[in-house]
Parts: structure tokens; C-alpha cells; sequence
């Protein structure tokens, strides 16, 4: 397994290409607001863009209403304060909210860079990630994170489907399916041919170590609003499909983020599901 440095390799290569693309000074971005939400965590730029990243609330050890410890959001009250540079580099801390803070503003950066009318990559189609991967009965799947409707829509074509994520009971109590512990990873990752991790674990710098294990995928998926990142570096790493979100109205982003909105709030008002193939695979 990678140790923590190069946990995070993914993270300090998208900041990098965002900060030699210069886009940051050309536009004289900064910080408009932010907003730390108890589902989702939202960044809007000057330049009018946004992006979002989940608010990995579990990942933290004291969450409590007043926290001594790391725990807390260290710079609250002064984050519009700060230069865009460090909040970018936010995403590489291990302090959960921090890195919230920071994977949400690279969404935002990566979605000026996949405006640009010469960026390479365009979206495939607009939708579910899934919509652009075949399975078939006898693939085996591992799913990192549980996404409730690919579960169910996976079921539907395969046995062969391991769930692993944190939270037991994140499928429901009318439903028995069971939800692997996140010990078993080394052991079902290198089973699987088609892969369907969250993006979460951008935050949580698991990803790097998910994808090294993934030695007989043939299709590896990230989705989730938190990876509406520039794609180049996951591709790089064996990424064949990244399913994340394009906001179409940052004011209302930020609003439903503050009043506690979901997913499904987002895709009803401000955000649409834009899904990239690899098509150097």
C-alpha cells in the first residue's frame, strides 16, 4: 500500500495543473463564498463558478458542538480571507473539513479549466456514470462507497456485487444486502473487473491505494459530486469513467448546501450529471 505522501499524489498533480494553467491569476480569482454544509461543503469563485465536495462528517473523531481537537475547522470565520492557492492546497490535510474546503474549490477551478473551449476533455453524455459501462452477469463488481440506485440497478444484471463503505446500514433497513467492512478492501478490490468507487475518497486520500489495487479492472468508475475534478489525473491512473456535476446555479448551490440539501436536491435545481470516458483506453 502507498504510504501517506503518495496517498495524495492525485491531489497535488490537479493542483499543479491548475496552478501552471494560470488560470487563477488571469481571472483574479478569490474566494466569494463558502458554505460547510452538514451533507456537502460548497466553494463559489468570483468568476461566478463553483464546486461542491461531501462533508465527510464521520471522519471526524469529536464531533461534537465544540471541539478542542483537530477536529474543528481551524480558519472559521476567515476562509474568504484567504488566498485561493491555500485553499487548494486544503485538499492535501488530513483535517476532514479542511480537506473538504479545498477538494470543493478544486471542482470549482476544474470546472473554469473544462469551460475553456480548448480543453480536450468534453463530456461523453449527461446522466448516470453507469450508463457508459456494460455489465454483464458474469462480471464481478466492487462498489467503494455505497450509491443505493447503482446497487439496485447492478443486482438487476449480477450476483457478483460487493459493497464496501463505513456505514452498515447506509442501504437501508427494508433491504438485506450486506455491506462489506472496509478491512476486507485488499481482498475483493483485485477480484473485481468493474469498479465503482465514490469520490469521497478524494477527500480522504484513499483513492491512490483503491486504484493501485485494481489489477484486473477493465473499468474503473469515480463518481459523485465530489469528482468534478479536471480528469487528467485519474485517467493517468487506470480511470476509465468519471461521473461528477456541473453547477448550473451557484447561488442555489449555496443556499440548499447551508439548508442541509442532498444529492437529490442538487440535481433538481442547480446541478447536472456530466460523465467523461477515458478515450485514451
Amino acid at each position: 500500500m502507498q504510504d501517506i505522501d503518495e496517498r495524495k499524489s492525485i491531489t497535488r498533480e490537479l493542483i499543479k495543473i491548475i496552478k501552471d494553467s494560470g488560470v487563477i491569476n488571469q481571472l483574479d480569482i478569490t474566494p466569494k463564498d463558502i458554505r460547510i454544509g452538514v451533507f456537502y461543503t460548497g466553494v463559489v469563485l468570483s468568476s461566478g463558478h463553483a464546486g461542491m465536495s461531501y462533508t465527510p462528517v464521520q471522519e471526524i473523531p469529536e464531533a461534537v458542538c465544540c471541539p478542542r481537537s483537530h477536529a474543528k475547522m481551524p480558519a472559521a470565520g476567515e476562509l474568504l480571507n484567504m488566498q485561493i492557492a491555500g485553499l487548494m492546497d486544503y485538499a492535501l490535510d488530513d483535517n476532514a473539513l479542511k480537506a473538504a474546503v479545498g477538494m470543493a474549490t478544486l471542482n470549482a477551478l476544474s470546472a473554469i479549466l473544462l469551460a475553456e473551449d480548448a480543453c480536450r476533455y468534453k463530456p461523453s453524455a449527461y446522466g448516470n456514470a453507469l450508463d457508459l459501462v456494460e455489465i454483464t452477469s458474469e462480471d464481478t463488481v466492487a462498489m467503494i462507497g455505497a450509491f443505493p440506485p447503482f446497487i439496485k440497478r447492478i443486482r438487476e444484471i449480477t450476483k457478483n456485487l460487493f459493497v464496501i463503505d463505513k456505514n452498515p446500514k447506509v442501504v437501508g433497513k427494508e433491504d438485506t444486502f450486506k455491506i462489506e467492512s472496509a478491512d476486507r478492501l485488499e481482498e475483493i478490490i483485485p477480484q473485481a473487473n468493474i469498479i465503482v468507487i465514490t469520490g469521497v475518497t478524494l477527500v480522504n486520500h484513499t483513492l491512490g491505494p483503491i486504484l493501485e489495487l485494481a489489477e484486473r479492472a477493465t473499468e474503473i468508475v469515480v463518481a459523485g459530486p465530489t469528482a468534478s475534478v479536471y480528469p487528467e489525473p485519474l485517467f493517468k491512473r487506470g480511470v476509465t469513467v468519471l461521473g461528477g456535476v456541473r453547477i448550473t446555479d451557484a447561488a442555489r448551490m449555496i443556499h440548499l448546501i447551508g439548508e442541509a440539501g442532498s444529492g437529490y436536491d442538487f440535481f433538481e435545481n442547480c446541478a447536472e450529471k456530466v460523465i467523461m470516458r477515458n478515450e485514451a483506453i
